[in-house]
């Protein structure tokens, strides 16, 4: 009987350090939009980075990264639904 290692193929593991790559900058990014925000500073082309690292991180790991939301946010259109019914009623 000839036992023979289950070795991964050089493709994975090219991806698997390129996305442990990913993962790194993802986190010093994160730490750097964290920094930022801690000092005061709002800089945006951090932010976008990170959440660009973070997109392709997640589709590598087979999540949604982000679900776009609807065009109104519910919960303001509902306050805005209650606003005119209230503001009729005080007329």
């Amino acid at each position: 009987m000839t036992v023979r290692p289950n070795l991964p193929s050089i493709d994975e593991l090219y991806t698997d350090a390129a996305v442990r790559h990913l993962i790194a900058a993802r986190n010093h990014l994160q730490c750097a939009v964290l920094r930022f925000d801690d000092a005061g500073y709002e800089h945006d082309p951090t932010a976008r980075s990170y959440s660009y690292v973070a997109g392709i991180v997640a589709e590598f790991n087979d999540r949604p990264w982000r679900h776009w939301p609807p065009a109104i946010p519910t919960h303001i259109a509902q306050g805005a639904k209650e606003y005119r019914r209230i503001a009729r009623r005080s007329y």
